[in-house]
């Protein structure tokens, strides 16, 4: 209800600080999928896509600022992107795909690992037993930041920005490296205080831009994670269970704007 008398998100660069829960969309999205081998390889890029991190990126590509670091975790407790081996009988496993900013890995299969001079990391997945297993994702999180703030202190450490929370749409092209994302709400920022109530926030930019200007995410503490049931890729489409650990973070200069 507090929405309907809400003024419309500024117009403008802000520095954004992004909730749990919309970051793990911004994960899922723009890191997860552009990570998966095959669409690195081109064998989904009629149906799910490409990816702009192409193996010539591996190992020494900036994706990020450094103090990002993203990993593929199938061992979470409790997490609907958990299991014990993937379809290829892989033991599930740990594995860095970014780390201090930089692309170290993809999700693989027995097959595309070789093709990167690797064993499969265990991502090879089926909807069900009627299905060709497919790389998939599992739980791919943003680590929280061993000293970093709480929600709150970030907050107080931000003179002018936005934070917001839930998402509402997002777009994204093939490679996923340009994309545009609206939440449900937001606040203005002011001298470290949560200000005005703000709604149909959008804010847009490109991939390896946006991850690069993050300086801040918070500590374990604040960490979260946000199961997808829904994740869709091949054809005949499968669907399947993915979960994305993060903690709120923020990034500098990031383009904002109201939606309809």
């Amino acid at each position: 209800m507090a929405l309907l008398s809400a003024d419309p998100c500024p117009a403008g660069e802000f520095n954004l600080i992004l909730a749990s829960d919309q970051l793990a969309l911004q994960v899922h999205e723009p890191c997860g999928h552009p990570t998966e081998l095959d669409r690195v390889l081109g064998t989904e890029i009629s149906y799910a896509g490409g990816s702009f991190l192409t193996l010539d990126k591996l190992g020494k590509y900036r994706y990020s600022s450094d103090i990002v670091n993203i990993v593929a975790d199938p061992t979470v407790p409790g997490s609907i992107g958990s299991f014990g081996y993937d379809d290829e009988g892989v033991p599930a496993q740990r594995t860095h795909l970014l780390q201090e900013g930089i692309l170290v890995g993809y999700l693989t299969s027995r097959k595309m690992a070789p093709e990167i001079g690797r064993r499969s990391n265990g991502c090879m997945r089926a909807e069900s037993w009627n299905h060709i297993p497919l790389i998939r994702m599992v739980n791919i999180n943003l680590e929280p930041a061993p000293d970093g703030p709480t929600l709150d202190e970030l907050i107080a450490d931000t003179e002018h920005g936005i934070f917001m929370q839930t998402n509402k749409s997002w777009s994204i092209d093939d490679l996923r490296l340009n994309f545009q994302f609206s939440c449900e709400i937001a606040w203005e920022i002011k001298n470290g205080r949560k200000k005005r109530l703000l709604k149909n926030p959008v804010y847009t930019g490109i991939t390896p831009e946006f991850w690069r200007s993050c300086d801040a995410i918070c500590l374990s503490s604040e960490w979260k994670i946000w199961g997808l049931p829904n994740c869709g890729k091949g054809e005949p489409t499968q669907t399947m269970h993915v979960a994305h650990g993060t903690a709120p973070a923020r990034f500098r200069k990031v383009r904002i704007g109201s939606g309809k």
